[in-house]
């Protein structure tokens, strides 16, 4: 989710888009989506929503999505890398089908959660892959827990803001831009049909029966909790101080178009990760896995091979 932000209100194109735009009726087929889904209790009390593709015999592959979004919105990745790999979709904290608690959200705590998933099944290591809020994530938990990571994917995502050195440095923009007071101003229950709803998912290609349904995915996280993921994240925003702990080889996996995270940001990574292989599919924006799921799909693939 999350195209092009901070650069105001973007024009929807296509046909498609404007399919769904002016109405809320479902696209087709519509009762069977995201029927995969299942529920695990972990060891902290949590509910974990998740999706499970492939064959239990091949190597697990754990994949980690972004702010407001969840397992379903990464389904026709999943299914891809399914033919290679035991892949476990997660809902993270705070989304999807898991617990919705007033607190934790910071990215331990969600990298946490993952780490009670893999204790859950027995599974001692795993390929790890994260975008966006995900590929914080998916740091956080190649930095805490090396002996349980294989293979780092990092999608879409940043090397996090720097803290500020002192009170005379001015505060960071909002992480949205515009959006982020709308965030604020946010009230339950939240209309998946609304405006905003519909710009916040207005991600190019995306297939109109997942935007639909992922508009559904996020109205229903709490207002309350929309606004905690930010402000709570916003406690050890900065990856820096643990990137050095980071030992598994690692891809950093841009969209050449991304509006939020730019190209200075990328070349940080790649600074504070300098072991890791880095490549740009030029073409795409912010949302790799939803814009397309088959190159992003190849392009970890060739990297896991």
């Amino acid at each position: 989710m999350l195209r092009a932000v901070g650069m105001g209100r973007s024009i929807a194109v296509g046909v498609l888009w404007l399919a769904i735009a002016v109405g809320a009726a479902p696209p087709p087929a519509s009762a069977a989506w995201g029927a995969e889904r299942k529920t695990v209790e972990l060891a902290n009390g949590m509910r974990m929503g998740y999706v499970e593709f492939g064959d239990p015999r091949k190597p697990v592959l754990v994949f980690l999505h972004g702010y407001t979004n969840s397992s379903l919105g990464y389904l026709p990745l999943g299914r891809l890398l399914a033919r290679d790999y035991r892949v476990f979709l997660l809902d993270q904290r705070g989304h999807g089908e898991s617990s919705k608690p007033a607190c934790c959200y910071t990215r331990l705590d969600f990298a946490y959660d993952a780490k009670l998933f893999l204790d859950h099944f027995g599974i001692k290591r795993a390929h790890v892959a994260g975008h966006s809020l995900g590929g914080i994530v998916a740091q956080t938990f190649a930095a805490f827990w090396p002996e349980r990571v294989d293979r780092l994917m990092i999608i879409g995502s940043t090397i996090g803001r720097r803290s500020r050195p002192s009170p005379d440095v001015p505060l960071p923009p909002p992480t949205f831009g515009p959006l982020d007071a709308e965030i604020r101003a946010l009230k339950d229950p939240i209309d998946p049909d609304s405006a905003f709803m519909k710009e916040w998912w207005n991600v190019p290609r995306l297939d109109p029966q997942i935007q639909y349904h992922m508009r559904r995915e996020s109205a229903r996280i709490p207002a309350d909790v929309w606004r905690a993921m930010l402000d709570q994240g916003e406690v050890s925003r900065d990856l820096r101080t643990t990137a050095p702990r980071i030992t598994a080889p690692t891809l950093l996996l841009f969209g050449g178009k991304d509006a939020l995270f730019s190209a200075e940001d990328n070349q940080d990574m790649v600074r504070w990760l300098p072991h890791a292989e880095a490549v740009t599919l030029v073409d795409l924006g912010h949302s790799l896995p939803e814009e397309d799921p088959q190159a992003v799909a190849d392009a970890l693939l060739k990297f896991l091979r």
